[in-house]
Parts: structure tokens; sequence; C-alpha cells
């Protein structure tokens, strides 16, 4: 019975050298670094997600408080349209003919006939503008 108490014999542990205890210790400086920024960004991404599942929430607490409102009835209904264009911050167009602007002793009625000069640059203006009708 003492024999199978025995703890198990110890297996020689391998040398290490030290290049290679260095070079497996810098491997894992290498990947603690590399956790702690992954940490970093994962800290970060879950305060952003916290922060709109905030913003989601006051989202649908607003809606619903807004859907729990009696429906009022529609006011522009009930309006007459140049009150409603008031309501809209809108000013009515005057309806006005634009040939009301000018009175009829000052509008001249008939233009001038054309004297010697103002015929030939007509002339030649038409000549410039349609050159196949000559």
């Amino acid at each position: 019975m003492a024999a199978s108490r025995r703890p198990p014999a110890a297996t020689p542990v391998p040398k290490v050298s030290r290049d290679e205890l260095r070079a497996q210790v810098e491997k894992l400086e290498r990947t603690v670094a590399t956790l702690r920024t992954r940490s970093r960004e994962a800290v970060r991404a879950a305060k952003q997600a916290a922060a709109r599942i905030e913003e989601l929430e006051a989202q649908l607490a607003a809606r619903k408080k807004q859907l729990s409102r009696p429906a009022a009835a529609p006011r522009a209904a009930t309006r007459t349209p140049k009150a409603a264009m008031f309501a809209r911050g809108q000013r009515p167009k005057a309806e006005r003919d634009p040939g009301d602007a000018v009175p009829p002793g000052v509008a001249v009625s008939e233009p001038e006939p054309m004297d010697e000069e103002a015929a030939a640059a007509y002339e030649s203006l038409q000549a410039k503008l349609h050159p196949a009708d000559e």
C-alpha cells in the first residue's frame, strides 16, 4: 500500500536557453499589448452601444407618449385657404394685372417708325440671325 501512495516520478524539465526565454517573453508582451488594445476597443464599442440603446429607448418612450395622446382634430380643414396661408406664415398674393402698373396716358401704345439707321441695323441683325433666309 505504501507504494501506491507514492507521488509519480517527476518528469525532467527540458532546459531552455536564455535567448529562447527572451523570445517567449517578448512574444507574450506583444500578445498582452494586443489584448489590451482589443479590450479598450471593446469597452469603447460597448459604451457607444449603451448610449445608442438609451437614445433609442428615449425615442421609443416619446413615441409611446405621442400615441397615448388622443388624436387632435385637423385644424387646417376647418380654415379658409386664406386663413391657412396666414397660419403657415405666408401672405396671400395680390391678384393684379401687370399692366395696371403703368397708367394709360403714360404708356406708349404705338412705337415710332424706324429711321434709316435703325432699319439698317434691324436688317443686319436679321441677316446675321437668319442667314438661310436670304
